[in-house]
């Protein structure tokens, strides 16, 4: 049986193993970036789950002052007197009433429309959060889904309100 023999040559191996780590360094420097942007949410989807979190985790027991500071501190500058002047008010009572301790975490998004800024109307987009709810009496998980506005204003992302279900139909 007559045997083969392969010689590399210093130079070659030299050139291969060269290749190797430049496919090495190069790997590891652009993999991590292609994985991250394909995993990073979007900023506006940030502000959505942020907003919807805010604005649906109620307690009672800390106030309606409270929970109006946490909404505000991630809304727009509209959204925030939306919240404070209109929405609260009239929520409130019931929330107080139903004695509601309540905090959620956002677990899904997806982007439902997306409209340009026109004129003096910033760039908006409606996003359909989903959420886990937990009410704190009971310790039992609600699932559900909630259509929230967010807009740009000075290349920043923030909430602006839940849609109810008539202004998420208007809005697609």
């Amino acid at each position: 049986m007559k045997r083969k023999e392969f010689v590399i040559r210093p130079k070659h191996l030299i050139l291969g193993l060269l290749a190797f780590i430049a496919v090495a360094i190069l790997g590891f420097a652009v993999i991590p970036q292609v994985i991250s942007t394909f995993t990073t949410p979007m900023p506006a989807e940030v502000a959505a789950r942020e907003g919807a979190q805010a604005f649906l985790s109620t307690d009672f027991e800390q106030g309606q002052a409270a929970w109006e500071k946490s909404v505000c501190k991630v809304a727009s500058r509209d959204g925030c007197l939306l919240i404070t002047k209109t929405i609260s008010p009239m929520l409130w009572p019931s929330i107080e009433r139903g004695q509601v301790r309540q905090t959620c975490q956002a677990i899904q998004a997806k982007l439902v429309t997306d409209t340009p800024a026109e004129g003096e109307k910033a760039h908006s987009q409606v996003w359909k959060v989903t959420l886990a709810c937990l009410d704190v009496k009971t310790d039992k998980t609600n699932t559900g889904n909630v259509n929230v506005l967010v807009s740009e204003h000075e290349q920043s992302w923030k909430f602006d309100l839940v849609l109810f279900a008539q202004e998420a139909q208007d809005g697609k």
